[in-house]
């Protein structure tokens, strides 16, 4: 009926729904399918090194259970008996701090920031300590714009969610190193 500026409104109002609806459809945890969603219980547990050419060493631990981040089981680590850059042994040294908490309850993943060195580095310490737990790690490609997997993602856990914990697992341990060398530089 040539009526311009309502349809224009009223065409602006179902976008609106439309991205409210879509936005809730992202955040809904219960849209996934059996296949793709992982149990409140299930526990990633994430590592990474932070560092500068082996001065400053930390470690940093995250959590997330349920594909949620669980901030109050962070850990972070001062990377103690190492001097100089090895993340490799770094990796050894906090994953076995780690498994001597047995208080900490156990994941059913460990993921860390790193290319097949860390991965090899944290399988054989669960292996020393008896722990079965599997590793895999996340390392950017050589071009540093992908994200290459280094072992096989579980089922029901998602590479976006993995990505996540790595990322978190790096801001936390980065995090952490920067707040221990301006302390320590003062």
């Amino acid at each position: 009926d040539l009526e311009f500026e309502k349809a224009e409104k009223t065409r602006r109002q179902i976008f609106a729904f439309k991205h409210i609806q879509d936005i809730a459809f992202i955040n809904e945890p219960t849209v996934h399918d059996s296949r793709s969603t992982i149990h409140n219980s299930f526990r990633i547990e994430g590592y990474d090194i932070s560092n500068i050419s082996g001065t400053f060493a930390t470690g940093g631990m995250v959590v997330f259970g349920g594909g949620k981040p669980k901030k109050s089981d962070y850990r972070k680590f001062r990377v103690r008996s190492l001097k100089g850059p090895d993340d490799t042994g770094m990796i050894k040294e906090i994953l076995n701090r780690r498994l001597k908490h047995q208080e900490w309850p156990l994941p059913d993943l460990i993921l860390i920031d790193g290319g097949r060195g860390q991965v090899s580095a944290a399988k054989s310490t669960l292996t020393e300590a008896n722990f079965r737990i599997p590793v895999i790690g996340i390392v950017k490609g050589s071009e540093r714009k992908r994200n290459d997997i280094i072992g096989f993602i579980p089922k029901g856990v998602e590479k976006r969610t993995l990505i996540q914990v790595r990322d978190e697992a790096h801001r936390f341990a980065v995090s952490y190193h920067k707040k221990l060398r301006s302390v320590i530089a003062r």
